[in-house]
């Protein structure tokens, strides 16, 4: 029986393998289902706008870094001790 399923593995495997690729990389799929990007969508992926790999400038870097440090500045926020967080203190429990 190994050998009968091993041979049938060997048949079926490249037809699935096949079949898969073109269903993933089909318009059929998109427009049936709706899901995944379209092919249009993967080739403007695949060109490298900004996907996976994008490096920004040191000017936009520099720019990103002073905003955070200009928000965690601020002191125009509330903020709420969390209700989780293990208290090592009776004062953070009775609020004095």
């Amino acid at each position: 029986m190994t050998r009968i399923g091993r041979r049938v593995r060997a048949a079926v495997n490249p037809v699935s393998t096949a079949a898969a690729r073109w269903w993933c990389h089909s318009a059929v799929r998109h427009m049936l289902t709706g899901y995944g990007p379209t092919a249009k969508q993967r080739r403007f992926i695949g060109c490298g706008a900004g996907g996976a790999g994008f490096a920004p400038s040191a000017e936009q870097m520099k720019a990103r870094a002073e905003a955070i440090d200009d928000l965690l500045g601020r002191d125009d926020h509330e903020c709420e001790p969390d209700p989780f967080l293990p208290v090592s203190d009776a004062s953070r429990v009775l609020g004095r």
